[in-house]
């Protein structure tokens, strides 16, 4: 087992086959990082993200978990199994982490800068009460919205992430205005905004049983990248 930390988190995102590494992970980001063969677990006080095959990252967890029981514990799905038995992991959210390198079409409904943080947190208090992306969180960098008819009825924001790419955050659309392609214009303005400068890439998160919005993102060239299993982590009673 390899731990990184520091400057040493730049190098490895640099250096890394990972997507999800290369572009989420730096100091601001992330505290510590452990590599074994191909995998890698992330870690900072609230979140730890274990990555890699299960042959490599088994080993990895089982050495971690002498001395570190994660808050919260995001997993690749296919190495679940490699979990060690110390954790008591509770999936609360089943999720593809995707990518998109391909520019996205300019939206064909208007949409417009948001900066009154109550007329976001009241779209999302209805369209997605849930969202871990809200005015205020770290590294947001702003927030597209639509209208009709003179009211805030759909949001979305970018994350700049520590490479420069952007992660799409809270794209949400109130209920009564789903079905007239907003969702799309959102997405399309996000992207945009999210490839508009150096590596040109976009990412995001989204349920892997919200179809709606898998149907969007496929139309926009993104690719899953990464599914993941998250919930907090608790020791064996």
């Amino acid at each position: 087992m390899r731990e990184v930390s520091g400057a040493g988190l730049e190098r490895l995102a640099a250096a890394g086959p990972v997507p999800f590494v290369r572009h989420t992970v730096g100091p601001a980001t992330y505290d510590v990082a452990w590599v074994h063969g191909d995998a890698v677990v992330v870690h900072n006080a609230r979140h730890t993200v274990a990555l890699g095959p299960a042959g490599d990252l088994g080993p990895l967890l089982a050495e971690l978990a002498d001395h570190l029981l994660p808050e919260r514990l995001t997993v690749e799905e296919a190495a679940r199994d490699a979990l060690p038995a110390a954790w008591h992991h509770e999936v609360r959210g089943h999720w593809h982490w995707m990518r998109c390198t391909t520019p996205a079409p300019p939206p064909v409904v208007p949409l417009e800068e948001v900066t009154d943080h109550e007329a976001i947190d009241a779209v999302l208090d209805i369209a997605q009460p849930d969202t871990f992306g809200r005015p205020g969180t770290p590294g947001i960098e702003g927030w597209l919205g639509v209208r009709e008819q003179g009211r805030l009825v759909g949001v979305g924001a970018v994350r700049r992430d520590p490479d420069g790419s952007g992660h799409l955050r809270a794209v949400s659309v109130l209920p009564e205005a789903t079905g007239r392609g907003l969702g799309l214009a959102l997405s399309q303005g996000l992207t945009r905004r999210a490839m508009d400068r150096a590596p040109h890439v976009a990412t995001l998160g989204v349920y892997t049983d919200n179809g709606p919005a898998l149907r969007v993102y496929d139309r926009l060239a993104y690719r899953t990248e990464h599914t993941f299993c998250s919930g907090p982590v608790s020791s064996p009673s």
